[in-house]
């Protein structure tokens, strides 16, 4: 009886035992931990497109026999080197050109630019009619120098003044008028690679931005980095131009911006896009005329609707003294009406409604020069 009891009373005491090592397990503090850290973003951009630095191009509407450079000789009524552009840049690149055309020539000896080679054909003897034309390649690879090779990462802009190139087929041509004119093209990115000694290391380079670590070694390949236009057109045979004093002026603006995946080259041509642009309409130097850039594609000015001004608190309608110029390069306000305004010193700010090539209507605003302030 007293072992039994001995070894009960043990087995009660383990288990209590047992229960309080519990107990204390149970009420131990409880302890966490972490990581944390700043992923930086790798990234760069790296905008660099090589463009010539001046056109080489004469017209010759006689067709007379003129050397263009060695043993190479050309009666064309427009003559003109090829000229390239090159994407040196680590993004695929939308470049818009805009080309300037002005006419040098003042009085009434002046050239008219028509749209089409037909215009030309059935001009009479005195209109210098010239349809002018921006030209640009086909899918053949654009290449440089005087043996003609593929570009490369060390192409500049001197190489891009006189490349090698084949015309797009007819049909994919430019007509360019009077004023701003724009062409656009979208070309493949370049190949940087790391810099040798000062490659991005991951737990050591820190910066998102990691232009420094990077450079040029290669520009798009089969030519997709690289095109070119050239120009062309036909002038009036019929006309004397020798009465002529002055010539063509032609400037080209370049602007870039990252091409997106719908803009989508022409068929037939190497890199050449539809551009879109709204016209700018901007004050004159002339009283009473609003320069207008008409904008390009389905965005560009097609026609005004309305033309007002303000006028004692409302709404002057100013539509039917309007008169927009032939070759869209300005509008013109009828000088009779502006009277009020001039006379109080006060060059009103116009608004403007008009149709865009795709039938919309739009709006703008213009400050109309209506006085000379110098007087």
């Amino acid at each position: 009886m007293k072992t039994k009891m001995m070894k009960r009373t043990m087995a009660v005491a383990l288990s209590a035992t047992m229960i309080m090592g519990m107990s204390v397990t149970a009420l131990a503090a409880d302890t966490t931990t972490g990581t944390t850290g700043t992923a930086p973003i790798y990234s760069f951009d790296v905008e660099d497109v090589v463009v010539p630095t001046k056109f080489v191009t004469a017209f010759n509407p006689d067709g007379l026999t003129v050397n263009t450079g060695g043993s190479t000789t050309s009666t064309d009524q427009v003559l003109s080197q090829n000229y390239g552009i090159l994407n040196k840049s680590s993004k695929d690149k939308l470049v818009t050109v805009e080309l300037k055309v002005t006419d040098e020539n003042t009085g009434a000896e002046k050239v008219t630019f028509v749209d089409t080679d037909d215009e030309v054909t059935s001009a009479d003897k005195e209109t210098y009619a010239m349809h002018l034309i921006a030209i640009p390649a086909d899918t053949t690879e654009v290449q440089v120098g005087d043996t003609p090779a593929s570009a490369d990462e060390s192409t500049d802009a001197t190489a891009l003044g006189k490349v090698t190139m084949t015309k797009a087929a007819d049909g994919k041509e430019v007509t360019l008028k009077a004023g701003n004119n724009h062409i656009g093209f979208k070309l493949d990115k370049a190949t940087y690679s790391p810099i040798s000694g000062s490659e991005v290391t991951l737990g050591t380079t820190e910066t998102n931005d990691v232009t420094a670590n990077y450079e040029i070694t290669a520009v798009a390949g089969a030519g997709k980095g690289i095109t070119a236009f050239t120009f062309g057109g036909k002038l009036n045979e019929k006309a004397d131009w020798t009465k002529l004093a002055s010539g063509i002026k032609l400037e080209a603006t370049y602007s870039f911006a990252n091409a997106e995946t719908t803009d989508t080259v022409i068929s037939g041509t190497g890199a050449m896009i539809e551009v879109s642009k709204e016209p700018t309409f901007t004050t004159g130097t002339e009283i009473g005329v609003i320069d207008l850039d008409a904008g390009l594609g389905d965005k560009a000015f097609a026609s005004i609707v309305k033309v007002t001004g303000p006028w004692q608190g409302s709404d002057f309608d100013l539509t039917s003294f309007v008169t927009v110029a032939d070759d869209k390069s300005n509008i013109t306000i009828d000088q009779e009406t502006l009277g009020g305004w001039a006379t109080n010193g006060i060059n009103p700010t116009i608004s403007i409604t008009y149709m865009n090539a795709s039938g919309e209507e739009k709006e703008a605003t213009v400050v109309l020069l209506t006085y000379d302030a110098t007087n």
